[in-house]
């Protein structure tokens, strides 16, 4: 009995091969963005909110990051940076985060 490989599993190897570059070439399930300092990063293609809070006190959010619905989630995923660095998905839906996001997005139009 021979160890070696049998001769009919080159071609399936060669295949293999071909469909893992091919897949690789395709790239992961990410896309690219920039930040503000021209630092691109990758963002994974599927929402990051898992768990959203209805609230947060106002004077603990440092950051606001709206991510519009897309290809990659299809609901509207509103992320608050707070002062202590800790990141929280707050809840698009709630009263008081629509009023925030209005505000945000209104002072980003008469900026731009």
């Amino acid at each position: 009995m021979s160890l070696g490989p049998r001769p009919t599993s080159a071609p399936a190897l060669q295949l293999l091969l071909l469909l893992s570059l091919l897949l690789t070439v395709l790239g992961p399930s990410a896309a690219r963005e920039t930040d503000s300092m021209g630092i691109e990063r990758y963002l994974e293609l599927r929402c990051t909110c898992v768990k959203t809070t209805s609230g947060v006190n106002l004077g603990n959010i440092q950051n606001l990051k709206v991510t519009r619905a897309g290809p990659h989630c299809s609901k509207v995923e509103v992320i608050a940076k707070l002062k202590n660095g800790k990141e929280v998905c707050l809840d698009p839906e709630a009263p008081r985060v629509r009023k925030i996001v209005q505000k945000m997005l209104k002072s980003d139009e008469l900026a731009a």
